[in-house]
């Protein structure tokens, strides 16, 4: 079966499944809406981005194995760029940066998925927790929002503005930087309440170039422009898990579940 959570992959084990990795060609991030204030402010979202301690958020509900992200794309999709911003755990930087937006003891709305797992968020629940209480360790007031997956979530976080940061991600489907840059931040959107008219036209241009070659460095251009801005704060490409019962043999995984079973085989 897919999408095997993590506290799940040992006593599976233990009872002689085998377990499958996918390649994580994925982001999970933490939006940030900036219609709703202080979110607007980029003091506030970095003071966020530095709260956070992403391998603790990793330990407590992703796979074993989950690298943390530093920008909103996986580093096997060109236009990568690993000179880009990094906001590192730093609490005491996080409540600097709070009071100097004068954002100490702000209420900020947390919403979150229930009653769903995806390839990027295996385990919601667990995840909002960890982060929760990262954000108050360091003076946020965390007020807790969680709608069922489908339909009211992504009703509610991609198609309007009353939403306050938030748990989304996406699945590449296919490698190419657009289908993950060019998704979150081609145009103005109610998921993330900014209208960046720079970034927009750059994005635009970069879908435009006819090569790869030269498309690359406009793009990881656009990832350290991203990571200026901040409009969210990337979290890690989880490694999915899938689960096979004793003489299941053959399967081969692809990062973007593009599977076919006429491989396998079955023995008692």
């Amino acid at each position: 079966f897919d999408l095997v959570g993590p506290a799940d992959i040992a006593p599976l084990e233990e009872e002689g499944f085998t377990i499958v990795n996918r390649d994580a060609f994925n982001v999970l991030y933490l939006g940030m809406n900036q219609k709703q204030k202080p979110l607007d402010d980029i003091r506030v979202r970095q003071a966020i981005a530095y709260a956070i301690d992403k391998e603790a958020v990793i330990n407590a509900s992703m796979p074993e194995g989950t690298p943390a992200a530093t920008q909103f794309m996986p580093d096997l999709v060109q236009g990568w760029n690993g000179d880009v911003t990094e906001y590192d755990y730093d609490p005491e930087k996080a409540k600097e940066l709070l009071a100097e937006a004068g954002a100490e003891g702000a209420t900020i709305e947390f919403n979150y998925p229930s009653d769903v797992s995806r390839p990027y968020m295996p385990q919601p629940e667990d995840t909002f927790n960890v982060i929760r209480s990262q954000l108050e360790a360091v003076g946020l007031n965390v007020k807790p929002t969680s709608d069922r997956w489908d339909p009211d979530y992504l009703n509610k976080i991609q198609g309007t503005s009353d939403h306050g940061i938030h748990l989304l991600g996406w699945t590449g489907d296919y490698n190419d930087p657009d289908n993950f840059l060019g998704v979150f931040f081609g145009q103005e959107s109610p998921e993330w309440g900014f209208d960046n008219p720079e970034l927009f036209d750059a994005l635009r241009e970069a879908r435009g170039l006819p090569t790869v070659e030269e498309q690359t460095p406009v793009y990881e251009d656009i990832n350290a422009q991203v990571m200026e801005f901040l409009p969210g704060v990337p979290l890690a490409h989880p490694v999915p898990s899938l689960a096979f019962a004793p003489g299941v043999e053959g399967f081969q995984q692809s990062p973007v579940n593009d599977e076919v079973f006429n491989t396998v085989t079955i023995s008692e």
